[in-house]
């Protein structure tokens, strides 16, 4: 370990032969992230939940007593933000929300959210989610990403298409005046 020049400890990963050069870079970056430190501070699941705390104190689309829909849930740091914002977690609160959560990856039983393992591409995925929810969603919320490939034009192509199918199924359970929201990479 050395210092970076701001005189944190930076944290070099050695490759031993095994992991690609893709792994390792990416591996450093998670270790040396100051956001995943404070993520892992304050008891959230990834950086990403930072993300969405800072978009919903801009435009407040997260509302007490709202269904969410969390497609590409693993694992878990919007599923964290959207529990707490709709009063999932709340035992006897009236205005009690709901968030249902869907990922290829398993992620880890978290409060407040009824979570299901499954490929949101799977043809029966989308009647499974609108069983789970009862009726119609507030919010649709997508952090999906496939896997990358090294290609960018492939990797933007596959991105978008999942947004794609995500939009789509926003549309058909959204109720009047809903919101979807997507993460893309750039």
């Amino acid at each position: 370990m050395a210092k970076d020049t701001t005189g944190r400890l930076h944290v070099t990963v050695k490759s031993g032969g095994k992991r690609k050069l893709s792994s390792k870079l990416w591996l450093e970056r998670q270790l040396n992230d100051p956001y995943v430190a404070q993520a892992k501070r304050d008891g959230f699941r990834s950086r990403a939940a930072y993300k969405l705390q800072e978009m919903d104190d801009k435009h407040r689309f997260l509302k007490r007593g709202q269904v969410v829909v969390d497609l590409g849930a693993a694992p878990g740091g919007w599923s964290q933000i959207a529990a707490k914002r709709v009063g999932s977690l709340d035992g006897k609160d009236k205005a009690k929300g709901k968030v249902i959560a869907i990922d290829l990856l398993e992620m880890p039983e978290l409060p407040g959210v009824t979570f299901t393992q499954m490929d949101f591409l799977d043809d029966r995925a989308p009647d499974k989610l609108r069983a789970m929810i009862g009726g119609g969603a507030d919010v649709v919320m997508s952090d999906m990403a496939a896997n990358t490939t090294g290609h960018r034009k492939t990797d933007q192509l596959r991105i978008i298409g999942l947004v794609e199918s995500a939009a789509a199924f926003a549309c058909e359970i959204l109720n009047p005046g809903g919101t979807f929201l997507a993460k893309v990479f750039q």
